[in-house]
């Protein structure tokens, strides 16, 4: 089995350390190399005399045309797109595992090379001293094994995007509809709940329009948000870039949270509503926010939930079964 990767990026990482997790337990070789003709967000994995393409992009466009591919599996796929050699990759999460192990298996050159310098040195910065940790991987090895009560505490760390920073008309609409929603979230979980930690990050839009709601600088690391996540029960999640998920739904899922959030508009296998997470009428229904939490309140149901997603995040997202869904996803197709 073989990796071809453009060059190391955080979307990379979840698709790196489980193929690393998959060597290891399956005594297989890690081979991986770069490729500067695949996209940007793209992989490519070579099994059983096939070629994979691994569309890690954020847009619901495709990389790469799947009719060059024996499969083509999407992170952001709609379900019209879903069909022929196409499959979803579902969620995604930005994880480490065994980072020192993964850089003493690739080649100098691909450790000095400038395109991979980035996620090289957060690789090798494992106390977090000097990256930018808002991107940091955290070890997957560190992350919750069972769902755990804290009261019903509700959590939603998140950041604005200024519309005036792009010049695309639709692109700010898009992001105006996007702060209107994280404003008025936190706005509504503050008034109507005491067990929160909810808020926005402190840029210079949000001290202009939200000054109220401003999270405290220390606090909005990758390890210390990750902290707070483990202390909360119900995360709230809205669509990232593109409207579609980012990676703050998956870690609720890989942290055993339950989750309210506006509508998924991409496929995401075996995830169902009052299930796995409860769900908005829409992006601009924040008044509903208090009725949703309120249901996963009652009798603790968010215990359960939060089950439901531990066990949904171990087969869909951690390391142990990522590789092996994939390639059981190929075989089940022939």
């Amino acid at each position: 089995m073989k990796l071809e990767l453009p060059y190391w990026t955080s979307h990379h990482n979840m698709i790196l350390y489980s193929l690393l997790h998959y060597c290891e337990e399956n005594n297989e070789v890690f081979d991986v190399s770069f490729n500067a003709k695949i996209a940007t967000g793209g992989a490519i994995l070579h099994s059983n005399n096939q070629m994979i393409f691994l569309d890690y992009s954020d847009n619901s466009v495709f990389l790469d045309n799947p009719e060059k591919y024996d499969f083509y599996f999407k992170r952001s796929l709609l379900l019209e797109s879903y069909k022929g050699n196409v499959h979803p990759l579902n969620l995604q999460v930005n994880f480490s595992y065994k980072a020192v192990k993964l850089l003493m298996k690739l080649n100098f050159k691909d450790l000095i090379s400038k395109t991979n310098r980035t996620e090289i040195v957060r690789a090798m910065d494992y106390f977090n001293l000097v990256t930018n940790l808002s991107h940091n991987a955290m070890d997957v090895r560190n992350f919750p094994k069972k769902a755990a009560d804290h009261n019903g505490k509700i959590i939603f760390h998140s950041r604005l995007w200024n519309p005036d920073n792009n010049a695309d008309p639709d692109e700010k609409i898009r992001r105006a509809s996007q702060n209107e929603f994280r404003i008025e979230a936190c706005r509504i979980i503050k008034k109507n709940f005491k067990n929160v930690s909810v808020g926005l990050f402190p840029d210079e839009l949000s001290k202009k329009i939200a000054p109220e709601l401003l999270l405290d600088i220390k606090h909005t690391s990758k390890k210390e948000y990750f902290k707070s996540l483990r202390n909360a029960d119900i995360g709230i999640a809205d669509d990232g870039l593109k409207d579609t998920p980012g990676w703050k739904i998956g870690e609720y899922l890989l942290f055993g949270k339950a989750v309210v959030t506006t509508p998924l508009r991409t496929v995401v296998e075996d995830f169902r509503e009052h299930t796995n997470f409860e769900k908005l009428q829409n992006r601009s229904a924040y008044l509903e926010l208090p009725e949703k939490i309120e249901y996963l309140l009652e009798g603790k149901r968010y215990l359960e939930v939060g089950e439901n997603n531990l066990k949904w995040s171990e087969n869909y997202l951690h390391p142990k079964n990522y590789i092996t869904r994939i390639l059981n996803s190929t075989k089940n197709t022939l």
